[in-house]
Parts: C-alpha cells; sequence; structure tokens
C-alpha cells in the first residue's frame, strides 16, 4: 500500500546564469499580456468575439485572421512566443549540464525500477517536440527531471503559483468514489497528477505508466524520495501490455490532447479492458470550444497551432461522451470540476458489472 507522500520536496538549485537566463524567459512570457489584451479588445470591436459559444472553430479562425493579421501586437505575441520556444529547452539543458554533478543524483533510478514494456519501438505520433521541447520528452537522458525541475517549476510554477498542484488534487479528489485500490495514471510523466493522487488515495496502489524513460525515471525518484511504492511502467496509454481487469480507476491529468483521434479511441477501448466490471474512467483534459467562450476559444486554438500542440484542436472538438458509450461505458459525464470553471474538463464513466 502507499503511505501519504511528504508535504515538500526538496529544493533544486541551479547556478546564478540558470536561473537568471529561465527567468528571463519567464518574464518575456509575462510581458504579453498587455499585448493579448490590445488583441482582444481589436477582435471584440471588429464584432469577431460576438456571442456566447463556439460552435465551428475554423470559421472563428477565418474571421479573425484579417483583423489580427493587421496588428502589430499580434505579430510581436507571434515572435516572442516563438523565440521563447527555441530557447527554453536548450538553456534548461546547459543548466543541468553546468551542475549535472549536483544534480544527476537527484534525477536518477536504477534501470530495473521502471519497467519496460515497450522497447525501442515508438509511434509515430510520439516522435514530436511537444510543446516545442527540443528533441521530445527524451531528448536527453534526464529530460524528465529538466523539464519538471527547470521549466516547469522556474517557468510555469514561477508565473502561476501552486495552484497548478491544486488543481491536480481537485481532479483526483473528483472521481467518483474514495475507496479505489488499484489506481492507473496514464501519461503520468514526471508524476504531478499521480503525487495528487497518492495524497487523497493513500491506501491504493498506484501505477504511473507512459511512453517516457527519462520522465518515469523521475517520477520513481519522487516517490522515492516521499516514501512512496508506485509501479512505473515504460508503455503506451492505448496498448499497455497489463493484465485485464487489474484496475477499478483508470485516470489521467492532461493527456487526450496530446495524441491523434484514433489514439484517444483506442485508450477508452483499453481502459475498458483494464477495468474490473464496476471500475471507472477519470480523465481530464481541455476545455471543449464548445464550453469556451469565443475569444478563449480562438486563443486556445491559435496559441495550440503555434506551441506544438497538433491534436489540441481535435481533443477541443471531440465528442467525448460518445466514444466512451461506444467504447461500452456506461454512466459517462462530463464538464468542468464540481463548483469550478471549465477548465480542466473531465470525462467519468463506469464499466458495466455485467458485459456483453
Amino acid at each position: 500500500m502507499a503511505a501519504a507522500p511528504a508535504t515538500a520536496e526538496a529544493q533544486i538549485h541551479i547556478d546564478q546564469r540558470g536561473r537568471s537566463e529561465l527567468a528571463f524567459l519567464r518574464q518575456m512570457r509575462g510581458g504579453l499580456t498587455p499585448l493579448r489584451q490590445d488583441i482582444r479588445a481589436a477582435l471584440e470591436s471588429a464584432g469577431v468575439l460576438a456571442g456566447d459559444t463556439v460552435q465551428d472553430i475554423s470559421a472563428l479562425r477565418r474571421e479573425a485572421e484579417p483583423i489580427v493579421a493587421n496588428l502589430p501586437e499580434h505579430r510581436v505575441v507571434g515572435s516572442v512566443l516563438r523565440w521563447c520556444r527555441d530557447q527554453t529547452t536548450p538553456r534548461a539543458v546547459a543548466a543541468f549540464e553546468r551542475c549535472r554533478d549536483e544534480l544527476e543524483p537527484l534525477a536518477s533510478v536504477p534501470d530495473h525500477m521502471v519497467e519496460d514494456l515497450l522497447g525501442p519501438e515508438v509511434p509515430r505520433y510520439w516522435d514530436y517536440e511537444f510543446h516545442g521541447t527540443a528533441g521530445g520528452w527524451d531528448g536527453h537522458g534526464h529530460m524528465g527531471f529538466i523539464h519538471f525541475e527547470l521549466v516547469y517549476k522556474y517557468l510555469l510554477m514561477a508565473a502561476y503559483g501552486n495552484g497548478i498542484f491544486a488543481l491536480r488534487k481537485q481532479v483526483a479528489a473528483a472521481a467518483p468514489r474514495g475507496d479505489y485500490q488499484r489506481i492507473l495514471d496514464l501519461g503520468a510523466g514526471t508524476g504531478q497528477y499521480t503525487m495528487m493522487l497518492a495524497e487523497v488515495y493513500p491506501e491504493a496502489q498506484i501505477t504511473a505508466l507512459d511512453p517516457s524513460r527519462t520522465s518515469l525515471n523521475y517520477a520513481k525518484r519522487r516517490s522515492l524520495d516521499a516514501g512512496l511504492d508506485w509501479r512505473c511502467v515504460r508503455s503506451l496509454a492505448e496498448r499497455t501490455g497489463l493484465p485485464d481487469a487489474s484496475f477499478d480507476l483508470v485516470t489521467s491529468f492532461i493527456l487526450l490532447h496530446e495524441v491523434p483521434p484514433h489514439i484517444t479511441r483506442a485508450i477508452l477501448a483499453e481502459s475498458f479492458r483494464l477495468l474490473e466490471p464496476g471500475g471507472e474512467i477519470h480523465f481530464s483534459d481541455v476545455t471543449p470550444y464548445r464550453a469556451c467562450d469565443p475569444y478563449k476559444a480562438w486563443n486556445d486554438d491559435w496559441d495550440a497551432e503555434h506551441g506544438n500542440e497538433p491534436w489540441w484542436r481535435t481533443a477541443a472538438t471531440a465528442e467525448l461522451t460518445a466514444l466512451a458509450e461506444a467504447a461500452g461505458f456506461t454512466e459517462v459525464r462530463e464538464g468542468g470540476l464540481p463548483g469550478g470553471g471549465v477548465y480542466p474538463w473531465i470525462l467519468t464513466a463506469r464499466k458495466p458489472l455485467e458485459t456483453a
């Protein structure tokens, strides 16, 4: 059984040059906020953002394009974001390499601690630089550590605070039951959401699964440092290699928008196979455009197109309820967090006690 995680993790230190470079990148991105406000005002003034919801994102983008194309603010936003994406991973990797002797022991576990059910052959969709991460999630031998401790903490957490983790805990706690015993976290990455699952369900046996070896290495390191006993498995969410009916909860945090639509269908089918009868899926992901106000839908879609998010739009326009029902699930529900906003969007469904 898993013990409750430690309340805090060790602070990772890098040299002054690395801290300064990452802080500069964060400030560059943060400085775009007033320009984005000007862009929104221009779109509103032109009547492009009329209405409460968006039914056709392609039509909205076409209508907005001639407006934003002539805005210098829009060109600056695009240029700065491209430059920041090009710089972020190389700067973070360089900071790690300058401090490798101190950092590598904190990032590593023995090879046998992460089970590899995938091997050398990875699917085509995985061979992509998601979020502009140079070389992809395994583009460096310690990319999991680098992305979480340097990119994530120095850029995202510094900008948005601990609310990033609080949101994950809220999602974990919003699953239908409180007595899960065998939980599978698909697309676990470096274990941010897995940590929250361990906190919410301290008696559960937890399996963290991801295609990224470097991410799982650091997830395992973090679990050991917190006194937790996760099983970490390198495999695909759509073809895990794990036994039938071996979990009572299959869950994920922001996974589905990282895969093409046919893989989403396969993940639902695989989750159905993995669940014991009466078990549940609990997937959180991006907000459907139909639930967004027009500006958020336009901005999310534009950011995704220019931010190395190739399947954001297909995820944001997917009919998840229909897909879950087609996989055999019942009691399907989708929507925002109870009492919260529309992000993240949650799909919950149950495997019937009796299946055909």
